[in-house]
């Protein structure tokens, strides 16, 4: 059986994925005021579209651990089937 990483184990992953939304957001601003494509950004020290991918690969691993309820948080989940 599997147990939810706790509150207080958890927090370095919830702030992980705060910063990694930002990231995220600041690159697709980053495209569409230069009008490039990811691929033509400059590199920082990870090139953009590596970052961009790992960032949105632990956005969506975060979101699977929320649905299959593997981690706690603070807020109630919300119910998007609401009847």
């Amino acid at each position: 059986m599997s147990r939810k990483f706790r509150i207080w184990d958890s927090a370095q992953i919830h702030e992980t994925v705060k910063h990694g939304i930002q990231l995220r957001a600041k690159l697709e601003q980053l495209c569409i005021e230069s009008g490039k494509s990811l691929d033509q950004l400059p590199d920082s020290l990870v090139p953009s579209v590596l970052l961009y991918m790992l960032v949105s690969s632990n956005e969506a691993m975060y979101s699977k651990l929320l649905d299959q309820d593997l981690i706690e948080t603070l807020n109630p989940k919300h119910n998007v089937n609401i009847h």
